[in-house]
């Protein structure tokens, strides 16, 4: 705990100099430093000052209820509530960082959110930015990702926490035949012939009912859609010298998977591509002496930030670049005969998920 203060220390005292260079970036680490300390009884008072007397017009929005949050939390509430504004942009964009602080417009009204939420409950503000979140994750059944998901859970939570406790009772019908009642503490209901059933519910009492449902398995229909939303990415199979682009391969044989992928229109950050492979084949890893790995036409620039091997897959970890298109390539083994469908490739900014491609599917054959 006590290194944990002393490194967000040290990122908000990096701040506290006249000529400090700084972006948008490095500045909201600082602040988030400053809130950090204060929530943990070690406020840096001098440097929260600095922030605000010589930085605040620099600071994106979520960054000013930041340092309002780490004023209200070191003792100071006067000067928190005089930083907030009247006033908050209500407007959810589809515009993402995919890296540095993962800033989007949903995570920073989540911030402002939990900030009103510790400084001034009854801010009038509160109940837009509640609906406005509530409304974001309605489109897609989900917040986009995890930074959006956990200050949102965080924000709304904390507001819940301080509404006043309402029950209510409800009943719950199938196709007319009535199950166990619920109530405000919560209730489960599991089976699995339940698709296609008509299912009615009813509330009494005050308070409001929270209700989901859940499915999961395996799709009856195998196709699989090909796109590429704001990035490009493609995979064939290659012989070892790379002579010709194959789909019948004899067994034992060592294939070379070639990966193409592009971001079309800017640079996207934590990019996790992943590569299935059809059952026939097996990776030939490299790591290992007793492997064969691809050779030296194939030997390439390119190098990802991470590489995880499976048994069914290789996922690695990487950054685009704006129309620049790379190429990676891996060892695989044919081991299996017979015909295997192959599973697609796929390619998605983990932190903005509306960047994301999918693509070659289709059969292979292993002969003897």
């Amino acid at each position: 705990m006590l290194e944990g203060v002393r490194r967000q220390a040290r990122q908000a005292g990096t701040i506290n100099y006249p000529n400090y260079s700084s972006n948008s970036y490095t500045l909201s680490q600082a602040v988030y430093a400053c809130y950090v300390l204060a929530a943990a009884n070690h406020p840096e008072k001098p440097v929260m000052h600095f922030l605000r007397n010589n930085r605040l017009d620099e600071l994106r929005d979520y960054s000013h209820f930041h340092l309002a949050g780490a004023f209200a939390l070191s003792g100071d509430v006067e000067t928190a509530l005089a930083m907030l504004p009247d006033s908050i942009d209500l407007e959810i964009t589809d515009r993402r960082d995919s890296g540095r602080n993962f800033d989007s417009s949903i995570r920073a009204q989540a911030i402002m959110l939990d900030m009103l939420a510790e400084v001034n409950e009854n801010h009038p503000v509160i109940p837009e930015l509640v609906e406005s979140l509530t409304n974001a994750a309605a489109k897609g059944q989900r917040w986009n990702n995890t930074q959006e998901n956990a200050f949102a859970i965080l924000a709304l939570g904390k507001y819940l926490k301080k509404q006043p406790h309402q029950k209510f009772t409800g009943t719950i019908t199938r196709n007319g035949a009535k199950l166990p009642n619920f109530d405000s503490t919560g209730k489960q209901y599991i089976a699995s012939d339940w698709d296609g059933e008509r299912i009615k519910l009813s509330v009494k009492g005050k308070g409001t009912c929270y209700y989901y449902w859940e499915a999961f398995g395996i799709s009856r229909d195998s196709y699989i859609e090909q796109y590429g939303n704001g990035m490009h990415i493609s995979r064939r199979y290659l012989a070892p010298d790379g002579s010709s682009v194959k789909n019948e391969f004899k067994q034992g044989e060592l294939v070379i998977a070639e990966i193409t992928f592009e971001a079309l229109t800017s640079n996207l950050d934590n990019v996790a591509v992943v590569d299935m492979l059809p059952a026939g084949f097996e990776i030939e890893n490299s790591r290992l002496d007793t492997r064969q790995g691809t050779s030296e036409l194939y030997d390439q620039e390119f190098n990802p930030n991470y590489i995880d091997i499976r048994d069914d897959r290789l996922v690695f970890y990487t950054t685009f670049r704006a129309m620049n298109q790379q190429k990676f390539y891996y060892a695989l083994r044919a081991v299996t005969e017979g015909t295997f469908t192959v599973p697609p490739v796929s390619a998605e900014a983990m932190y903005d998920p509306t960047k994301s491609a999918v693509a070659s599917s289709g059969t292979i054959q292993v002969v003897k």
